[in-house]
């Protein structure tokens, strides 16, 4: 991960040396393509569950887009041209801030209403696929991703209060993006994407840490940004201006005229960027009225302190609730005893809860339309298993035990199947249901698929 964030860093770097909108848009690039970068990458991990895979991939996802957003655009960008446009192809860090909002404005709606994959996939690839299974496939919507939508927000959340201060215009634009985000992706969820992995609450709980960082971004840039204006690093002298530099000047491009009169000011350099120089160090407390902060105004040497109390009292609630968060997720676990299960039956039995499906154990092959089954389902009913087919026989062909029959009766040298005595020694898992009794059956229960099982499933029991 870290070595790619480099990659994209250097690749980066270059495109800003050939302008502003060349680096926005590698950046835009970056932000599309990394998603599957970082899926195939954690496809290597192991994980127990897709809700962990999940929560790598979102945390990855993040933290690429973030440095290659936010970090390395402020970095690139020479500490003098943050508010000045440099003359030549490099422009100023506020400009390079416009454009990158410009660009994300743009490519949701082009892209993802575009859908230029999937419909050539469709289009193109589809009717010159070998054989239907294949064609299925390549009419597959993409999958939606929650992980991948939470990091677009966060990304647009941080990259605004990093620069606000010093772009206030970014939150206009961030609430437009942000309201494309809303409706495309509702567009999306609600008319072409597929429905993914289902997973917990995780990643949203990991969301509250990231929001938390943006705050605390938002209060330390906010507090350097206005102390370091107005970033030309020339601080103004006592001196006087020797006779021999009084008279008038032209610039080296000869469009500008220079007057050096006698009462003119004398500048000298001085070190502007706080994160680099002998003031570095936090909680910023600047040595107001110093030498070293001539540059200041009255109005920076008035609220500079505030602006300084009020970074380290937003720092200190950001860093209150991030523990207390923290230790009510993972102290109660290594520090106290765990309590018993309090958890009570509601009144609403499992067999009415039509969306709930039961765990049958199943794998993703990729190249399949359909999960495959691990298990033998004779015991249940197919609107538990969690997809439907084509059509009836589609359980029996994604089944692997109906295409390991040889493993299924290896007890036939002993004289006897192993369908005679189904669940004795079996070589799959079993998934058994039982149906409700008496006053549990109402006319809201799922209907039974009389070929497989009776009644409605009241208990799930896996048998491994």
């Amino acid at each position: 991960t870290i070595l790619l964030i480099a990659l994209g860093a250097i690749l980066i770097a270059f495109a800003f040396s050939a302008g502003n909108v060349n680096g926005a848009i590698l950046i835009t690039f970056f932000s599309i393509v990394t998603p599957r970068i970082v899926r195939f990458l954690t496809s290597f991990e192991s994980h127990p569950n897709e809700t962990s895979y999940a929560t790598s991939v979102y945390i990855k996802v993040t933290l690429f887009r973030w440095v290659h957003t936010v970090i390395i655009t402020a970095l690139l960008i020479p500490f003098e041209h943050t508010i000045q446009d440099e003359t030549g192809k490099l422009k100023s860090l506020v400009d390079a801030v416009r454009v990158i909002y410009t660009t994300e404005i743009l490519q949701r709606p082009i892209l993802q209403m575009g859908d230029l994959i999937d419909n050539l996939k469709r289009h193109y690839f589809a009717p010159r696929a070998k054989d239907q299974r294949r064609m299925n496939l390549l009419f597959m919507s993409s999958e939606y991703s929650i992980g991948e939508r939470y990091t677009d927000v966060t990304k647009i959340l941080f990259f605004t209060c990093f620069y606000c201060s010093l772009f206030p215009g970014g939150w206009f634009f961030a609430s437009a993006i942000l309201f494309i985000y809303y409706w495309m992706d509702k567009f999306c969820i609600l008319r072409s994407w597929r429905q993914g992995p289902r997973i917990n609450s995780d990643i949203s709980i990991y969301s509250i840490y990231y929001f938390l960082l943006c705050l605390a971004t938002y209060a330390v840039m906010a507090t350097y940004i206005f102390a370091q204006f107005p970033y030309d690093s020339a601080c103004a002298t006592d001196d006087k201006i020797p006779d021999y530099y009084i008279g008038e000047y032209k610039s080296s491009d000869g469009k500008l005229d220079i007057v050096v009169a006698e009462e003119s000011v004398v500048y000298e350099y001085c070190n502007q960027n706080l994160f680099t120089s002998y003031m570095s160090a936090f909680p910023p407390f600047f040595d107001v009225g110093l030498p070293e902060t001539n540059w200041m105004n009255e109005t920076q040497e008035k609220f500079a302190p505030v602006f300084a109390w009020s970074c380290v009292t937003i720092l200190a609630a950001v860093g209150v609730i991030m523990l207390s968060n923290f230790l009510n997720k993972f102290g109660e676990q290594l520090f106290c005893k765990k309590k018993g299960n309090l958890a009570k039956p509601g009144e609403v039995p499992f067999s009415e809860v039509t969306e709930i499906n039961a765990y049958v154990p199943q794998v993703i092959i990729k190249g399949y339309q359909f999960p495959f089954l691990l298990c033998d389902i004779n015991g249940i009913e197919d609107n538990l298993i969690g997809w439907r087919g084509l059509n009836d026989d589609v359980y029996y062909d994604y089944n692997l035990k109906s295409d390991l029959q040889k493993i299924l009766n290896k007890r036939k040298d002993k004289g006897k199947s192993f369908d005679e005595d189904d669940e004795a020694d079996p070589s799959f898992s079993i998934v058994k249901s039982w149906p409700p009794e008496g006053d549990y059956i109402t006319s809201q229960a799922p209907k039974i698929n009389s070929s497989r099982s009776s009644g409605s499933i009241y208990r799930i029991f896996f048998q491994q």
